[in-house]
């Protein structure tokens, strides 16, 4: 019995550690963060004010629509005096006036890595039955603020949120 215990343990840790092994860190110039293997980095994003994109592998369903991915946009914010709070509203405002149809699911503070976090989750309906739902972060730190976004169709969402959020937490900013 005892050793039969001691293989399941094994097993366990090994597993462990394995799962921990499927992914691999990005350093980029004033941050790290850790994404899975089978996900693909790209410095070739969609719009200019993202530094970075994390997409997950492609999916050979003809009906998913849409990739997820995180992404992280760095914005000087130098010339604002912005607070944690002043700045997830601002985000938060900039949201609703661009994309009419968001819905703002839920808003708070965290702490990730010894980091005060802002935190939004929110959906919104893009036509051609493009239903997408966000996880995004905000940090603030000197003149910069850091937007992680975790994007997911809204079908998927709950598939890939615990990837999404072992990346958004693996977020660390570089001393």
């Amino acid at each position: 019995m005892k050793i039969k215990i001691s293989t399941l343990l094994l097993l366990f840790f090994s597993l462990a550690l394995f799962a921990q092994d499927n992914f691999k860190r990005h350093n980029g110039d004033s941050f790290s963060l850790d994404y899975p293997n089978d996900w693909t980095h790209s410095k070739q994003t969609p719009n200019p004010a993202v530094k970075d994109i994390f997409l997950s592998p492609e999916n050979t369903n003809k009906d998913d629509q849409f990739r997820e991915n995180v992404n992280l946009t760095i914005e000087d914010i130098s010339n604002f005096d912005l607070t944690l709070e002043a700045y997830t509203k601002k985000a938060l405002d900039q949201v609703k006036i661009q994309i009419p149809s968001a819905k703002v699911l839920s808003q708070t503070t965290t702490t990730i890595n010894k980091m005060e976090v802002g935190l939004i989750i929110w959906s919104a309906d893009f036509g051609n039955n493009m239903i997408l739902k966000f996880k995004q972060l905000f940090i603030i730190s000197g003149q910069k603020a850091y937007v992680l976004t975790f994007s997911s169709s809204a079908n998927e969402y709950d598939q890939y949120i615990e990837i999404g959020d072992r990346i958004l937490n693996s977020f660390k900013l570089a001393k």
